[in-house]
Protein backbone atom coordinates (compact mmCIF):
# COMPACT_ATOMS: atom_id res chain seq x y z
CA UNK A 1 0.00 0.00 0.00
CA UNK A 2 1.42 3.33 -1.07
CA UNK A 3 1.70 6.07 1.60
CA UNK A 4 -0.48 9.14 1.17
CA UNK A 5 1.28 12.19 -0.21
CA UNK A 6 1.36 15.49 1.64
CA UNK A 7 -0.94 17.01 -0.99
CA UNK A 8 -3.58 14.31 -0.43
CA UNK A 9 -3.33 14.77 3.35
CA UNK A 10 -3.72 18.56 2.98
CA UNK A 11 -6.79 18.13 0.80
CA UNK A 12 -8.38 15.74 3.27
CA UNK A 13 -7.67 18.09 6.14
CA UNK A 14 -9.15 20.98 4.16
CA UNK A 15 -12.28 18.96 3.36
CA UNK A 16 -12.72 17.91 7.03
CA UNK A 17 -12.17 21.51 8.11
CA UNK A 18 -14.84 22.81 5.69
CA UNK A 19 -17.34 20.14 6.83
CA UNK A 20 -16.63 20.89 10.47
CA UNK A 21 -17.06 24.64 10.01
CA UNK A 22 -20.28 24.12 8.03
CA UNK A 23 -21.81 21.82 10.66
CA UNK A 24 -20.81 24.33 13.33
CA UNK A 25 -23.05 26.90 11.62
CA UNK A 26 -25.55 24.52 10.08
CA UNK A 27 -28.48 26.87 10.73
CA UNK A 28 -26.83 29.56 8.60
CA UNK A 29 -26.01 26.97 5.93
CA UNK A 30 -29.59 25.66 5.88
CA UNK A 31 -31.08 29.15 5.69
CA UNK A 32 -28.73 30.05 2.83
CA UNK A 33 -29.59 26.80 1.03
CA UNK A 34 -33.35 27.36 1.39
CA UNK A 35 -33.06 31.00 0.29
CA UNK A 36 -31.11 30.20 -2.91
CA UNK A 37 -33.30 27.22 -3.80
CA UNK A 38 -36.37 29.38 -3.19
CA UNK A 39 -35.04 32.09 -5.48
CA UNK A 40 -34.28 29.52 -8.20
CA UNK A 41 -37.75 28.00 -7.83
CA UNK A 42 -39.40 31.44 -7.98
CA UNK A 43 -37.36 32.37 -11.06
CA UNK A 44 -38.39 29.11 -12.76
CA UNK A 45 -42.06 29.73 -12.00
CA UNK A 46 -42.15 33.43 -12.84
CA UNK A 47 -40.04 33.34 -16.03
CA UNK A 48 -42.04 33.92 -19.21
CA UNK A 49 -42.66 30.61 -20.98
CA UNK A 50 -41.67 30.23 -24.63
CA UNK A 51 -42.92 27.76 -27.22
CA UNK A 52 -40.87 26.54 -30.17
CA UNK A 53 -42.04 25.50 -33.63
CA UNK A 54 -39.74 23.93 -36.25
CA UNK A 55 -40.17 23.18 -39.93
CA UNK A 56 -37.78 21.14 -42.06
CA UNK A 57 -37.45 22.48 -45.61
CA UNK A 58 -35.59 21.69 -48.81
CA UNK A 59 -34.86 24.42 -51.34
CA UNK A 60 -35.20 23.13 -54.90
CA UNK A 61 -32.78 24.61 -57.45
CA UNK A 62 -33.33 24.07 -61.17
CA UNK A 63 -30.80 26.32 -62.83
CA UNK A 64 -27.93 28.75 -62.51
CA UNK A 65 -30.04 31.75 -63.41
CA UNK A 66 -31.91 31.35 -60.15
CA UNK A 67 -28.67 31.66 -58.23
CA UNK A 68 -28.06 35.09 -59.70
CA UNK A 69 -31.69 35.97 -59.05
CA UNK A 70 -31.36 35.10 -55.39
CA UNK A 71 -28.16 37.11 -55.25
CA UNK A 72 -30.04 40.10 -56.60
CA UNK A 73 -32.86 39.47 -54.15
CA UNK A 74 -30.40 39.34 -51.26
CA UNK A 75 -28.97 42.65 -52.48
CA UNK A 76 -32.45 44.15 -52.06
CA UNK A 77 -32.17 43.12 -48.41
CA UNK A 78 -28.86 44.96 -48.14
CA UNK A 79 -26.66 41.87 -48.32
CA UNK A 80 -23.57 41.70 -50.48
CA UNK A 81 -22.64 38.66 -52.53
CA UNK A 82 -20.28 37.02 -50.07
CA UNK A 83 -21.64 33.50 -49.87
CA UNK A 84 -20.61 31.85 -53.07
CA UNK A 85 -22.94 30.24 -55.56
CA UNK A 86 -25.23 28.38 -53.18
CA UNK A 87 -28.64 30.07 -53.62
CA UNK A 88 -30.04 28.77 -50.34
CA UNK A 89 -27.28 30.66 -48.49
CA UNK A 90 -29.23 33.86 -49.15
CA UNK A 91 -32.47 32.62 -47.59
CA UNK A 92 -31.37 33.49 -44.05
CA UNK A 93 -30.67 37.09 -45.08
CA UNK A 94 -34.06 37.32 -46.80
CA UNK A 95 -35.86 35.92 -43.74
CA UNK A 96 -34.12 38.39 -41.41
CA UNK A 97 -34.44 41.33 -43.79
CA UNK A 98 -36.45 44.36 -42.72
CA UNK A 99 -38.94 43.61 -45.50
CA UNK A 100 -39.81 40.22 -44.00
CA UNK A 101 -39.70 41.28 -40.35
CA UNK A 102 -41.84 44.36 -40.96
CA UNK A 103 -44.47 42.06 -42.46
CA UNK A 104 -44.35 39.94 -39.29
CA UNK A 105 -44.71 43.04 -37.10
CA UNK A 106 -47.61 44.37 -39.18
CA UNK A 107 -49.58 41.13 -38.92
CA UNK A 108 -52.18 40.41 -36.23
CA UNK A 109 -51.83 37.09 -34.40
CA UNK A 110 -54.28 34.98 -32.44
CA UNK A 111 -53.10 33.80 -29.04
CA UNK A 112 -54.06 30.69 -27.09
CA UNK A 113 -52.35 31.13 -23.71
CA UNK A 114 -50.27 34.29 -23.35
CA UNK A 115 -53.20 36.73 -22.97
CA UNK A 116 -56.64 36.56 -21.34
CA UNK A 117 -58.38 37.41 -24.62
CA UNK A 118 -57.80 34.45 -26.95
CA UNK A 119 -60.27 35.59 -29.61
CA UNK A 120 -59.04 39.02 -30.71
CA UNK A 121 -55.86 38.93 -32.85
CA UNK A 122 -53.08 41.12 -31.52
CA UNK A 123 -49.79 42.55 -32.77
CA UNK A 124 -46.44 41.48 -31.38
CA UNK A 125 -46.28 44.81 -29.60
CA UNK A 126 -49.36 43.82 -27.59
CA UNK A 127 -48.07 40.29 -27.03
CA UNK A 128 -44.77 41.67 -25.72
CA UNK A 129 -46.67 44.22 -23.60
CA UNK A 130 -44.61 47.13 -24.91
CA UNK A 131 -45.87 50.56 -23.83
CA UNK A 132 -44.07 53.19 -25.94
CA UNK A 133 -43.29 56.62 -24.55
CA UNK A 134 -45.40 58.75 -26.88
CA UNK A 135 -43.98 61.95 -25.41
CA UNK A 136 -40.61 61.37 -27.08
CA UNK A 137 -39.82 62.67 -30.53
CA UNK A 138 -40.19 60.13 -33.38
CA UNK A 139 -41.46 57.52 -30.92
CA UNK A 140 -43.16 55.46 -33.65
CA UNK A 141 -39.93 55.09 -35.66
CA UNK A 142 -37.93 54.28 -32.51
CA UNK A 143 -40.53 51.70 -31.53
CA UNK A 144 -40.34 50.02 -34.93
CA UNK A 145 -36.54 49.96 -34.87
CA UNK A 146 -36.56 48.52 -31.36
CA UNK A 147 -38.97 45.73 -32.30
CA UNK A 148 -37.04 44.92 -35.47
CA UNK A 149 -33.86 44.74 -33.43
CA UNK A 150 -35.58 42.40 -30.95
CA UNK A 151 -36.74 40.06 -33.72
CA UNK A 152 -33.22 39.91 -35.15
CA UNK A 153 -31.19 39.56 -31.96
CA UNK A 154 -33.40 37.64 -29.53
CA UNK A 155 -33.77 34.54 -31.72
CA UNK A 156 -37.52 34.73 -32.22
CA UNK A 157 -36.89 33.54 -35.78
CA UNK A 158 -33.91 31.28 -36.51
CA UNK A 159 -32.70 29.90 -39.84
CA UNK A 160 -30.19 27.07 -40.02
CA UNK A 161 -29.06 24.64 -42.70
CA UNK A 162 -27.32 21.29 -42.56
CA UNK A 163 -24.25 21.58 -44.78
CA UNK A 164 -24.25 17.91 -45.77
CA UNK A 165 -27.93 17.27 -46.48
CA UNK A 166 -28.93 20.83 -47.37
CA UNK A 167 -32.01 20.51 -45.15
CA UNK A 168 -33.15 23.89 -43.84
CA UNK A 169 -34.64 24.29 -40.36
CA UNK A 170 -36.93 27.25 -39.81
CA UNK A 171 -37.45 27.81 -36.08
CA UNK A 172 -39.80 30.26 -34.43
CA UNK A 173 -40.05 30.74 -30.66
CA UNK A 174 -42.59 33.03 -29.02
CA UNK A 175 -44.44 33.46 -25.73
CA UNK A 176 -47.54 31.76 -27.11
CA UNK A 177 -47.77 28.34 -28.86
CA UNK A 178 -50.25 29.48 -31.49
CA UNK A 179 -48.23 32.60 -32.31
CA UNK A 180 -45.09 30.50 -32.66
CA UNK A 181 -46.89 28.09 -35.02
CA UNK A 182 -48.59 30.81 -37.07
CA UNK A 183 -45.44 32.91 -37.45
CA UNK A 184 -43.56 29.85 -38.70
CA UNK A 185 -46.19 29.23 -41.38
CA UNK A 186 -46.37 32.92 -42.21
CA UNK A 187 -42.61 33.27 -42.71
CA UNK A 188 -42.53 30.13 -44.86
CA UNK A 189 -45.38 31.34 -47.08
CA UNK A 190 -43.91 34.83 -47.37
CA UNK A 191 -40.53 33.43 -48.33
CA UNK A 192 -42.10 31.11 -50.88
CA UNK A 193 -44.08 34.00 -52.41
CA UNK A 194 -40.97 36.16 -52.58
CA UNK A 195 -39.03 33.42 -54.36
CA UNK A 196 -41.79 32.67 -56.83
CA UNK A 197 -42.90 36.23 -57.60
CA UNK A 198 -39.52 37.92 -57.60
CA UNK A 199 -37.84 35.18 -59.55
CA UNK A 200 -40.65 34.96 -62.05
CA UNK A 201 -40.35 38.72 -62.53
CA UNK A 202 -36.60 38.34 -62.94
CA UNK A 203 -37.04 35.59 -65.54
CA UNK A 204 -39.61 37.68 -67.40
CA UNK A 205 -37.32 40.71 -67.43
CA UNK A 206 -34.44 38.57 -68.68
CA UNK A 207 -36.59 37.17 -71.48
CA UNK A 208 -37.75 40.65 -72.53
CA UNK A 209 -34.21 42.03 -72.55
CA UNK A 210 -32.94 39.10 -74.63
CA UNK A 211 -35.86 39.50 -77.04
CA UNK A 212 -35.15 43.19 -77.54
CA UNK A 213 -31.45 42.55 -78.04
CA UNK A 214 -32.24 39.79 -80.54
CA UNK A 215 -34.36 42.19 -82.60
CA UNK A 216 -31.51 44.71 -82.64
CA UNK A 217 -29.02 42.09 -83.81
CA UNK A 218 -31.44 40.92 -86.52
CA UNK A 219 -31.60 44.46 -87.86
CA UNK A 220 -27.81 44.77 -87.67
CA UNK A 221 -27.41 41.49 -89.55
CA UNK A 222 -29.82 42.57 -92.27
CA UNK A 223 -27.95 45.82 -92.65
CA UNK A 224 -24.57 44.04 -92.80
CA UNK A 225 -25.87 41.57 -95.39
CA UNK A 226 -27.35 44.37 -97.47
CA UNK A 227 -24.06 46.33 -97.34
CA UNK A 228 -22.16 43.24 -98.51
CA UNK A 229 -24.65 42.57 -101.29
CA UNK A 230 -24.51 46.14 -102.61
CA UNK A 231 -20.72 46.22 -102.46
CA UNK A 232 -20.39 42.99 -104.43
CA UNK A 233 -22.87 44.13 -107.05
CA UNK A 234 -20.95 47.35 -107.45
CA UNK A 235 -17.49 45.76 -107.43
CA UNK A 236 -17.91 42.42 -109.15
CA UNK A 237 -14.42 42.32 -110.65
CA UNK A 238 -12.60 43.50 -107.44
CA UNK A 239 -9.40 44.37 -109.26
CA UNK A 240 -8.31 46.90 -106.60
CA UNK A 241 -6.73 45.29 -103.46
CA UNK A 242 -8.63 47.82 -101.36
CA UNK A 243 -11.84 46.29 -102.68
CA UNK A 244 -10.72 42.86 -101.45
CA UNK A 245 -10.06 44.29 -97.99
CA UNK A 246 -13.45 46.02 -97.91
CA UNK A 247 -15.17 42.83 -99.01
CA UNK A 248 -13.44 40.89 -96.20
CA UNK A 249 -14.46 43.52 -93.65
CA UNK A 250 -18.09 43.39 -94.73
CA UNK A 251 -18.03 39.60 -94.56
CA UNK A 252 -16.70 39.81 -91.00
CA UNK A 253 -19.57 42.12 -90.04
CA UNK A 254 -22.03 39.58 -91.40
CA UNK A 255 -20.33 36.65 -89.63
CA UNK A 256 -20.07 38.51 -86.31
CA UNK A 257 -23.75 39.46 -86.37
CA UNK A 258 -24.68 35.93 -87.34
CA UNK A 259 -22.75 34.50 -84.39
CA UNK A 260 -24.28 37.03 -81.98
CA UNK A 261 -27.75 36.21 -83.26
CA UNK A 262 -27.14 32.45 -82.82
CA UNK A 263 -26.00 32.96 -79.22
CA UNK A 264 -28.86 35.32 -78.45
CA UNK A 265 -31.32 32.88 -79.98
CA UNK A 266 -30.04 30.21 -77.59
CA UNK A 267 -30.27 32.59 -74.65
CA UNK A 268 -33.77 33.63 -75.70
CA UNK A 269 -35.00 30.03 -75.81
CA UNK A 270 -33.47 29.35 -72.38
CA UNK A 271 -35.05 32.54 -71.01
CA UNK A 272 -38.46 31.44 -72.29
CA UNK A 273 -38.01 28.06 -70.63
CA UNK A 274 -37.01 29.71 -67.34
CA UNK A 275 -40.05 31.96 -67.50
CA UNK A 276 -42.46 29.16 -68.36
CA UNK A 277 -41.30 26.47 -65.98
CA UNK A 278 -42.07 26.31 -62.27
CA UNK A 279 -39.96 28.68 -60.24
CA UNK A 280 -37.92 27.35 -57.32
CA UNK A 281 -40.02 26.66 -54.27
CA UNK A 282 -39.48 25.49 -50.73
CA UNK A 283 -40.61 21.92 -50.17
CA UNK A 284 -41.61 20.99 -46.63
CA UNK A 285 -40.29 17.58 -45.56
CA UNK A 286 -41.30 17.99 -41.91
CA UNK A 287 -44.32 20.24 -41.43
CA UNK A 288 -44.45 22.55 -38.39
CA UNK A 289 -46.65 21.45 -35.50
CA UNK A 290 -48.30 23.53 -32.84
CA UNK A 291 -46.15 23.15 -29.72
CA UNK A 292 -47.66 21.66 -26.58
CA UNK A 293 -44.77 21.76 -24.12
CA UNK A 294 -42.75 24.85 -23.26
CA UNK A 295 -39.30 25.06 -24.82
CA UNK A 296 -38.07 27.36 -22.06
CA UNK A 297 -37.55 28.04 -19.28
CA UNK A 298 -36.21 24.58 -18.39
CA UNK A 299 -37.63 24.62 -14.88
CA UNK A 300 -36.13 21.33 -13.74
CA UNK A 301 -32.68 22.41 -14.88
CA UNK A 302 -33.09 25.81 -13.22
CA UNK A 303 -34.11 24.24 -9.89
CA UNK A 304 -31.35 21.62 -10.17
CA UNK A 305 -28.77 24.30 -10.95
CA UNK A 306 -30.13 26.41 -8.11
CA UNK A 307 -29.82 23.44 -5.74
CA UNK A 308 -26.20 22.86 -6.71
CA UNK A 309 -25.46 26.57 -6.31
CA UNK A 310 -27.27 26.54 -2.95
CA UNK A 311 -25.09 23.70 -1.65
CA UNK A 312 -21.93 25.49 -2.75
CA UNK A 313 -22.85 28.91 -1.34
CA UNK A 314 -24.28 27.56 1.91
CA UNK A 315 -20.98 25.76 2.60
CA UNK A 316 -18.99 28.79 1.48
CA UNK A 317 -20.92 31.29 3.61
CA UNK A 318 -20.87 29.05 6.69
CA UNK A 319 -17.13 28.50 6.30
CA UNK A 320 -16.35 32.17 5.75
CA UNK A 321 -18.53 33.14 8.70
CA UNK A 322 -16.68 30.70 10.97
CA UNK A 323 -13.33 32.01 9.76
CA UNK A 324 -14.51 35.54 10.45
CA UNK A 325 -15.53 34.65 14.01
CA UNK A 326 -12.27 32.82 14.54
CA UNK A 327 -10.16 35.79 13.43
CA UNK A 328 -12.34 38.13 15.46
CA UNK A 329 -11.76 36.03 18.58
CA UNK A 330 -8.01 35.94 17.98
CA UNK A 331 -7.94 39.70 17.46
CA UNK A 332 -9.84 40.34 20.71
CA UNK A 333 -7.56 37.98 22.58
CA UNK A 334 -4.54 39.73 21.12
CA UNK A 335 -5.89 43.21 22.04
CA UNK A 336 -6.73 42.17 25.59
Amino acid sequence: MQPETEEEIDLQELAFSIIKRTLKHKVLAIVTFILIVGLAFAFALLSTPFYKTEAKIIYQVSGGSQSSSLSALAALAGVSNLKGDDPSAYLSDIILSNYMLQAVLAEKWKVSKALPDTITPVSLQTLWKIEPDTTKEDWEIKLEYGMLDALKKKNYIIFSQDKKSGVITLTTEFQDPRVSFDVNNFVFNQLNDILINKMHFKASENRKFTEERLEEVKDNLKEAEENLRRFRQKNRLRIDPADELEDARLQRDVLVNQEIMIQLRKQYELAKIDEARDMPVLDIIDAPMKPIEKSKPKRKLIVLGGGMAAVFFSILIATLYDLFLEKKFVWRKYVS
